[in-house]
């Protein structure tokens, strides 16, 4: 009897996009990955260093990150305080979801290596 060896099953899209998006961040703000969780604030639990005239920080980079992702529609939602990203997580579920609408962007803010369909 010869038995069966299972393929560890593909991970999802979605999963790629946001364990991407955490490893991002994590480089962003230079701190292990596997120490930030989803619920992780902005501005409390995770801090940047002063701003300067010449170069950004870590909120300037995940500012534009979450802006160059946006559809017109979500730059409106963000304009008018109806979407707010305050966490780790809503980081992370706002690339899944624009992962959908506006992969090419995706993909270069992530630096992913694949292109996503």
């Amino acid at each position: 009897m010869v038995a069966e060896v299972k393929k560890p099953a593909a991970a999802s899209l979605e999963e790629i996009v946001r364990r991407r998006a955490l490893r991002h961040l994590a480089e962003v703000f230079d701190v292990p990955e596997g120490t930030l969780s989803l619920g992780a604030r902005f501005g409390q639990e995770l801090t940047a260093s002063p701003v300067s005239d010449f170069k950004a920080n870590q909120f300037d980079i995940v500012d534009r990150d979450i802006k160059d992702v946006a559809d017109r529609q979500l730059l409106k939602e963000m304009a008018q305080g109806k979407l707010v990203i305050q966490t780790v997580g809503d980081y992370c579920e706002h690339m899944v979801r624009c992962s959908s609408t506006n992969p090419e962007e995706v993909v270069r803010v992530l630096r992913l290596k694949a292109r996503l369909p």
